[in-house]
């Protein structure tokens, strides 16, 4: 499908990627040209699928949220509806960031983040540890969490 997409679509999605808070007229002018075409791109990368939202990168610490970790979670059972519960209660969960249903040793990787170390050992025993599905988690601490957006 990337095929379909010229030198200024790609443009496009490069600079929502790093600032989706840019208006058309900033991103018409960074790619020279008008106004109109800017926005009827963006319609169409939108109706296409290639733009599926906006999201605001959060300061966590700012928050007071100053551990961040990643969980790699083992289930004794893969059964869809085992996998649908699993990613419909992990979702809700407070402090986790990202989801991800995994092929491998783990079937699922949450990244969290926690106030302090009582609050993460209160997210695996009084949360994670309740779901009976669950073999195992191991836990990983992130020392540095950098966005980085190389996918155009």
């Amino acid at each position: 499908m990337r095929n379909e997409l010229d030198s200024k679509d790609i443009q496009i999605l490069s600079l929502l990627l790093n600032n989706a808070r840019l208006s058309n007229k900033e991103i018409a002018a960074k790619i020279e040209i008008a106004q109109s075409s800017t926005h009827d791109r963006i319609k169409k990368l939108t109706q296409k699928g290639y733009l599926k939202g906006a999201f605001a990168q959060i300061d966590q610490k700012k928050l007071g949220l100053n551990i961040e970790v990643i969980l790699a979670i083992k289930l004794n059972k893969q059964h869809r509806s085992i996998i649908a519960d699993f990613i419909e209660k992990a979702s809700q969960l407070p402090g986790v960031i990202q989801l991800f249903h995994m092929a491998g040793n783990s079937d699922f990787i949450l990244h969290v983040a926690v106030k302090n170390s009582d609050e993460l050992r209160g997210f695996i025993l009084d949360k994670l540890s309740t779901l009976d599905y669950i073999q195992s988690t191991e836990t990983t601490m992130v020392l540095h969490n950098e966005r980085v957006n190389n996918i155009l």
